[in-house]
């Protein structure tokens, strides 16, 4: 006699849903984005440089980033640049429009509102926006301490690797995270000026990536973005390892010591490291060649030239008189440093005719003004 063997029990199609579903991982973009902010802000550009600021469609924006409106990479994108307010409308909307947030980062229309623009876009999604706050002028904890921290935040544990380099890479463009000779630290209260970095390329085809919801609706996993991760383009063959050197600038003191205390105070909201003579003592090095020996450890100089009194020549025109020891170190500087020179000079005095061609910010009085201030920041980002 044949017995017939009881069948497996087959799972119902509401017990499949909830396996499957047990398998996906649900996040909104507003809590922590899929990208970097350099890489969502190409929205943003796209609608100034091809729709004149106004908007267009979802599909017609995609398409002028190169990117395929079925591609699982664009809703990602427009989910991040929507999570950083740079955008408002997802894929699905009939328009995607630039936000005033937005527009301050692509087309700024005063000197700094971009850089503003950047850090008030980091702090815009929530855990983004808590991770920053709790590390105020605190040192960048190591990936391990981040990583749980981030997870105490309620981000998905496979996604805190991607994570992590987003906000690595998001702090350093903003300015907020700023090298130091101890490692990298946060400072949301006095942001420094970003160094250049290259622009991320965008992807042209899908691979696969972690779950995350757009702004609009919540997804499963699916093939998704593939972006220059700060790891990879810092293992990138042409990227330059930091030198200290380069983030030293020489200072040379002069009399107006008010002037110098600024330029040191600029200096380290730009993340270098200023270097005073003056304020270096050594008994054993004597004064001059303790000038040349700071010199000699830094990668620009910024040098004070004031006037040593006047004098007047046979025909009884008045002139400038020069101190010798600033001509010798702008000379010097000239030869260490090649275009990495500033000369600070006091109004009224005339530079020699060898001397017109170097980068000159003038001042007056004991204080920098705002508008050579703003010019000195300027030029200081240029100096990495």
């Amino acid at each position: 006699m044949v017995q017939n063997k009881p069948k497996a029990a087959t799972p119902s199609k509401k017990g499949r849903a909830t396996a499957s579903a047990e398998k996906r991982t649900y996040f909104k973009q507003a809590d922590f984005p899929q990208t970097t902010l350099q890489q969502a802000q190409k929205i943003a550009s796209a609608i100034v440089d091809n729709f004149a600021s106004d908007g267009s469609s979802p599909p017609d924006i995609a398409l002028a980033l190169e990117i395929s409106p079925t591609s699982s990479a664009w809703p990602a994108l427009a989910g991040a640049s929507v999570a950083y307010g740079l955008t408002e409308g997802g894929v699905n909307a009939n328009t995607i429009k630039l936000t005033s947030l937005g527009r301050k980062l692509v087309a700024p229309e005063e000197e700094g509102e971009d850089l503003v623009a950047r850090r008030e876009a980091i702090l815009k999604p929530r855990i983004l926006k808590e991770f920053f706050e709790r590390y105020r002028r605190a040192k960048l904890p190591n990936d391990t301490i981040a990583a749980n921290i981030l997870k105490s935040l309620s981000l998905p544990a496979d996604r805190v690797q991607s994570a992590l380099e987003i906000i690595k890479a998001n702090g350093r463009y903003a300015g907020i995270i700023r090298e130091t000779p101890t490692g990298p630290f946060v400072n949301l209260d006095s942001p420094g000026v970003p160094a250049p970095t290259a622009t991320p390329e965008l992807p042209e085809h899908d691979t696969a990536s972690p779950d995350v919801a757009t702004s609009e609706t919540e997804s499963s996993r699916q093939p998704g973005l593939t972006f220059q991760t700060a790891s990879q383009a810092a293992a990138a063959p042409n990227a330059p390892a930091f030198d200290a050197k380069l983030n030293r600038v020489f200072i040379s003191h002069g009399k107006q010591k008010a002037i110098v205390a600024q330029i040191k105070e600029l200096l380290t909201f730009g993340s270098f490291e200023p270097v005073v003579s003056v304020e270096r003592e050594s008994t054993a090095i004597p004064v001059p060649e303790k000038v040349f020996e700071d010199m000699r450890s830094c990668g620009a100089g910024v040098i004070h030239v004031g006037a040593e009194g006047k004098y007047l020549d046979k025909e009884g025109n008045e002139h400038t008189k020069l101190n010798d020891n600033v001509l010798i170190e702008i000379g010097a500087a000239m030869a260490l440093f090649g275009k990495k020179v500033i000369l600070l000079v006091e109004r009224g005095v005339t530079l020699p005719s060898n001397l017109q061609g170097l980068y000159r910010c003038d001042f007056e009085g004991d204080r920098l003004e705002y508008e050579s201030t703003m010019k000195l920041l300027k030029t200081f980002s240029q100096f990495r």
